[in-house]
């Protein structure tokens, strides 16, 4: 196939986006407003939470936001809410005590409180509500598993969900540092810079699925970086990793050079100083980003050698009923994305939703 024939261009922003979530990073680490503490009492009325959705559901799976009680914690999670989606495209929560818990316990505060930002929603072939990002000791070459299975270095992406959450309860020895960057912000560098990479990027890109196959669809999937309609900006940003283990499905349309370019521009724009907000997890974290607008990464780390200490963060995928209205381009990983509907996961047929074992070390999460 010959890929340097001229593909029509599809629809661009008019201009720099802009706005309160084309944040730099130095900005954020001068004012960190966006940092929420948990406060004794609303620790308290978690733990309570807790207790009592044991008798109203006892499968966590089962928990909704009526069996999940947070009175004094609803204006902290409306504030939260308002930085997911208008303030920053993220959220952060940091003071939960997780080494006081129980899994069970852990797990029931965790789901619970993702019930009050949206509803969950399947992040795996395997249909699992909750996951553990946690090193299992999976090859990097492994082209049918994700790396989050691995220590190895994860490259700005963003997930197929509305919302990632992210919960640290063990950070490594050294390394696994986490970043978070702003899309529109890049976006707009990138028009500013080098506007026809930035135009490259509005292109679709050809992405390995990792084997998660829905249904009717190749084991690969094309979609673009920067997309725009009716004034929304819609932003999707796949592993490189991915993009590179594409390149074995030949029947796909390869990406075109001034793509990789772009690509490589966009990487080296994230991971600088001026762009790439660099956070490092502390055991009780949350982190909560909007996938359309904020991409995460996190270095290569070593270790602890006892099990019990292993970097270990524990992950949710949310779908906001009020999320922002999404480019048709997107359908092509979503499956379904309409507003008003629980939308985005990993769509795998004849698939039913399990709950991941508690320990994440057992031969069941693989």
């Amino acid at each position: 196939m010959d890929t340097h024939i001229a593909l029509a261009q599809p629809e661009m922003a008019p201009g720099p986006i802009g706005g309160p979530l084309a944040w730099r990073a130095p900005a954020l680490q001068a004012d960190q407003r966006w940092i929420h503490r948990l406060t004794e009492a609303e620790i308290a009325e978690l733990e309570a939470a807790a207790a009592q959705s044991r008798a109203t559901a006892p499968d966590i799976l089962d928990i909704r936001r009526a069996d999940f009680p947070l009175p004094l914690l609803s204006a902290r999670m409306a504030a939260l809410r308002a930085d997911i989606l208008e303030n920053y495209g993220f959220g952060y929560l940091r003071g939960l005590p997780v080494h006081r818990y129980d899994r069970d316990t852990l797990t029931r505060m965790y789901f619970g409180l993702g019930n009050h930002l949206g509803d969950p929603v399947a992040q795996n072939r395997n249909g699992h509500m909750l996951g553990h990002v946690i090193d299992i000791g999976t090859p990097v070459t492994d082209v049918n598993k994700r790396i989050t299975q691995t220590n190895a270095e994860l490259d700005f992406h963003s997930d197929a969900c509305d919302v990632v959450g992210l919960l640290c309860i063990n950070t490594a020895s050294s390394g696994g540092e986490s970043a978070l960057v702003s899309g529109i912000a890049l976006h707009d560098e990138m028009l500013r810079v080098r506007p026809d990479l930035c135009a490259a990027l509005y292109q679709p890109l050809t992405c390995d699925r990792r084997g998660e196959v829905p249904a009717g669809k190749q084991p690969w999937m094309r979609i673009p970086v920067f997309m725009w309609q009716h004034g929304t900006f819609t932003g999707y940003a796949p592993l490189k990793a991915y993009l590179e283990s594409a390149r074995r499905f030949t029947e796909a349309e390869a990406m075109t050079p001034l793509q990789w370019e772009a690509m490589q521009m966009f990487l080296d724009l994230a991971n600088s100083a001026e762009f790439g907000l660099r956070i490092p997890f502390e055991p009780g974290d949350f982190q909560f980003v909007q996938n359309h607008v904020v991409f995460h990464s996190r270095t290569a780390f070593e270790d602890w050698p006892e099990v019990s200490r292993k970097r270990h963060l524990m992950r949710l995928w949310l779908s906001l009923p009020d999320g922002r209205e999404l480019h048709p381009s997107i359908v092509e990983r979503w499956i379904n994305i309409e507003r008003g509907t629980v939308r985005g996961g990993v769509n795998i047929p004849d698939r039913k939703a399990l709950s991941i074992p508690l320990d994440p070390l057992t031969p069941a999460f693989a």
